[in-house]
């Protein structure tokens, strides 16, 4: 509510007709506006075909004068739409290509690409989002070195994906809060440690394809800077997929255990034209012949 209402006061006190993209950053309580430009973003289109709503037609008849009372708008405070389905929007990145860069993210906008999938559920939509960015699946082992002021955070990611089957392969200082929290491990040595039968090199299980996803999670706190660096870096090399945001790990954690647990279907993603043709006119927002 908070935002609605800033964003309504930024859009008045500028005088702005048409499209404007505000950014905010939350911290408890607290909203601030850290950016404000009058331009479309690259949400534009995306927010516009997961709402039914052509927002380019209603900003050029805004900014020209022209009534727009007749075009079904969303506002504000509007909270059913979309009804019966989700839309998420995934990055895409160019670590692979950029040899050498540390693949983790920023403020910054990395992104150099995106693709968007609507699905059932918000866990079916970002499944569907994120294997369609070429992500692969992990089929057994997932490596993970989290920092420990978010161990108690990630514990419940660890329990979830050894729940439904995975097997975790943890740096020594993830590992000891895993074991502590009663989460099934295997210890792996840092990549600048030497490694033994018992506790093999994490970069080379990576580069042996015996690791099918790798998760570090950093923070300003961390000290295995170089290790973390060299883990990241080795599974970009390698082609293995990497997750280093915990946010994204609750999120990916949630989604692939319900998928697991109740198999979620439709994970095979079609393209908007497809969506369309098994549309029915009772479920679209528009008619056949407007924005569509």
């Amino acid at each position: 509510e908070r935002v609605r209402d800033a964003a309504r006061k930024i859009v008045k006190r500028l005088n702005i007709t048409g499209p404007v993209n505000i950014q905010f950053v939350a911290k408890g309580t607290d909203v601030m506006c850290i950016e404000c430009n009058v331009r479309a973003s690259r949400s534009f289109p995306f927010v516009s075909k997961t709402m039914g709503v052509d927002y380019i037609e209603a900003a050029t008849k805004a900014i020209v004068g022209e009534d727009t009372s007749d075009m079904n708008l969303p506002t504000l405070d509007t909270t059913d739409r979309p009804k019966g389905y989700v839309g998420v929007k995934a990055p895409m990145f160019s670590f692979t290509r950029l040899r050498g860069s540390d693949p983790v993210l920023g403020v910054e906008m990395a992104s150099t690409g995106e693709v968007a999938c609507f699905g059932a559920s918000t866990e079916e939509a970002f499944l569907k989002a994120l294997l369609s960015t070429g992500f692969q699946m992990p089929k057994k082992n997932i490596m993970v070195s989290v920092q420990g002021d978010l161990q108690d955070d990630f514990t419940h990611c660890a329990w979830q994906l050894h729940e439904i089957g995975y097997v975790l392969h943890a740096t020594k200082k993830t590992a000891e809060i895993l074991k502590k929290n009663r989460v099934p491990c295997k210890v792996v040595s840092y990549p600048t440690e030497e490694g033994t039968a018992e506790e093999p090199n994490a970069s080379d299980m990576i580069k042996n394809d015996e690791i099918c996803l790798v998760i570090n999670i950093p923070t300003h706190n961390s000290k295995k800077l170089e290790d973390n660096y060299q883990m990241r870096r080795t599974a970009m090399d390698f082609g293995v997929p990497l997750l280093t945001n915990m946010n994204l790990v609750k999120m990916f954690s949630n989604a692939v255990y319900k998928h697991k647990k109740e198999k979620l279907t439709g994970l095979e993603a079609k393209t908007l034209f497809e969506h369309y043709e098994a549309e029915s006119e009772g479920d679209a927002w528009t008619k056949p012949s407007e924005f569509h």
